[in-house]
């Protein structure tokens, strides 16, 4: 195995804990809110749209520090400030409502320092003709966790409670910093200074980078940390009323998501995927409006069903197109990090204005509010689709 592939793999395993983290600080998070605050809906959605303005802030600060350099130490340096972000949550338990502003500072900014990084390095240290199989492995390894985990700690939290079941978490969080310094630094001293302007100014007439940002926009509303993912857990949360039966139901759509993603690999990643791309995009709005005719359980479920597994295909489409368009003729070494701020704030507005929908809906209490704020994030997944497919996958 060479030094890239070990990497890689060092890579995945930091990912595997991450994942831990966001399944506890993701739908359990947010089932802890809906048990310990009266305006559950508005809570998270003041929460969230704080935590992605520092996030998206945080990111351009953070890019124009590690164009030439640092760009490990500063990863290092948001797994510490996630373990202290979750050390935060342990002290204040119940008391987590009242200092929502305490919690979005240190969720934006951990975000912001440890993804940024993270993006920028895995381009270089995973090269195009390596970058689907490495994809693959890290979405299947990163699925069974999420199949473990929801129930092991649902269980846990059924049993105990939210905050001991921090303390394992935190532990999980000690063993991603060591990891993280096995990784080895990269020098980057020959790149030329951050200039965002002069990016901005190279790529905004690009066709493929427009479609690049509007994916990410939509994105950001419906799949990586959208409001889409929070309504979808209030769903399951009101209807199962336990963190045992939200864990089962999360390991269970995990599952299926994880042999779609498999098949993908196997069958579809040197293969023109759009008509994969096509069937992703539609059906989770037409399971969306049979929950809508049929509010119950069980199309709770489909529609849950629906989201997971398709959401997980499109998400895997479009970053093998991200990735390698970030190591392409389009965007070289020398404007990664610039790309990648812009990439960032794109992503970030989309999510800032999916939370922005969600707390109108918690303001107005209106059943019918929320049903129109569901079926306008489910269609952002069609728009996501439709886009994904006109960007060229770049590969070598």
């Amino acid at each position: 195995m060479n030094n890239k592939k070990l990497e890689g793999n060092i890579i995945i395993a930091i990912n595997a804990m991450k994942k831990i983290m966001i399944i506890f600080l993701g739908p359990f998070l947010t089932a802890y809110f809906i048990k310990t605050s009266q305006e559950s809906i508005i809570d998270l959605s003041i929460y969230y749209i704080f935590s992605y303005i520092l996030l998206a802030i945080g990111s351009f600060i953070v890019a124009s520090i590690i164009k030439n350099k640092f760009r490990i130490g500063m990863f290092r340096i948001g797994i510490i400030l996630n373990f202290f972000y979750i050390l935060a949550i342990i002290i204040l338990k119940e008391n987590i409502v009242n200092h929502l502003a305490l919690i979005s500072i240190l969720y934006g900014i951990s975000s912001s320092v440890y993804w940024f990084p993270y993006n920028l390095f895995v381009i270089n240290k995973i090269d195009n003709d390596y970058r689907t199989e490495y994809t693959v492995k890290s979405k299947i390894v990163t699925s069974i966790i999420g199949v473990l985990c929801p129930i092991l700690l649902g269980s846990i939290i059924t049993a105990t409670n939210y905050e001991l079941t921090a303390i394992i978490i935190l532990f999980i969080s000690m063993i991603q910093i060591v990891l993280s310094f096995l990784i080895i630094p990269e020098k980057n001293n020959n790149l030329s200074n951050f200039n965002l302007k002069n990016t901005m100014k190279k790529l905004k007439n690009n066709e493929q980078i427009r479609k690049v940002s509007i994916v990410e926009f939509f994105i950001g509303m419906n799949v990586s940390d959208g409001a889409l993912e929070v309504l979808m857990t209030i769903l399951i949360f009101n209807s199962f009323k336990t963190n045992l039966n939200l864990g089962i139901i999360t390991s269970i759509t995990t599952l299926l998501s994880i042999l779609c993603v498999h098949l993908y690999g196997k069958f579809y990643k040197y293969k023109d995927d759009k008509k994969i791309i096509n069937i992703s995009s539609i059906v989770p709005v037409l399971s969306v409006l049979l929950l809508l005719i049929y509010k119950n359980n069980i199309t709770v479920i489909i529609y849950n069903v629906c989201y997971v597994i398709f959401t997980s295909l499109l998400t895997l489409t479009r970053e093998i197109r991200l990735f390698n368009i970030s190591d392409s003729s389009i965007v070289d070494k020398n404007n990664q990090s610039e790309f990648f701020a812009i990439r960032e704030g794109i992503l970030n507005c989309g999510r800032i204005v999916g939370y922005l929908m969600l707390l109108l809906a918690g303001i107005s209490g209106n059943q019918v509010v929320l049903n129109i704020i569901m079926i306008l994030l489910t269609l952002s997944i069609l728009a996501t689709g439709l886009n994904i497919k006109k960007i060229e996958k770049f590969e070598k």
